[in-house]
């Protein structure tokens, strides 16, 4: 685990840990700035476990942009999408099974901009990558990206003095 950009930036993530243990979570592990052995030198934090976590709580509303994880119970399949799109965010999303019919399901039901079925991150530079909501800034690494640039207009002419068409 690298670095964080900044003391503020690692001091802005220990306020959200502290924020999801004020709200119910329990920290299961790391949650602490790592200073032995010349790590005091850097904005170092343990990655860290939150659980006991529900959809409601700012740790899993809000994007933390550090080394957090939070862990949400759930039921059933349809329970799952319903929390997981009950968000303002949809930039990625992942789903892990062995049941392709459930991957599917669950793929096409989370309104993210790109699904992984058991991986993460994977990045091909051909595939388009963008967000739903209020995430991402358009579809980027793809063609498709130029489509959020283009105005499309069609114009047709007639050359001719007959009737063409309806008119």
């Amino acid at each position: 685990m690298g670095t964080q950009i900044d003391e503020k930036q690692l001091q802005l993530i220990l306020d959200y840990v502290a924020i999801g243990k004020k709200e119910g979570a329990t920290l299961a592990c790391g949650g602490i700035m790592v200073t032995e052995n010349g790590l005091d030198k850097g904005a170092f934090m343990r990655p860290t476990l939150l659980t006991n976590v529900t959809n409601e709580m700012r740790v899993a509303r809000e994007e933390i942009f550090g080394p957090v994880a939070v862990v949400i119970k759930f039921k059933t399949e349809a329970e799952v999408i319903v929390m997981a799109n009950d968000n303002e965010f949809g930039l990625g999303g992942a789903v892990w099974t062995k049941d392709i019919n459930r991957a599917l399901r669950v793929a096409r039901g989370v309104e993210t901009g790109r699904m992984w079925v058991n991986n993460y991150n994977n990045l091909p530079a051909h595939a388009p990558f963008g967000g739903y909501q209020n995430s991402g800034i358009g579809r980027e690494t793809h063609k498709v990206i130029l489509d959020h640039y283009t105005q499309t207009k069609n114009i047709f002419i007639s050359m001719t003095d007959t009737k063409v068409g309806l008119y």
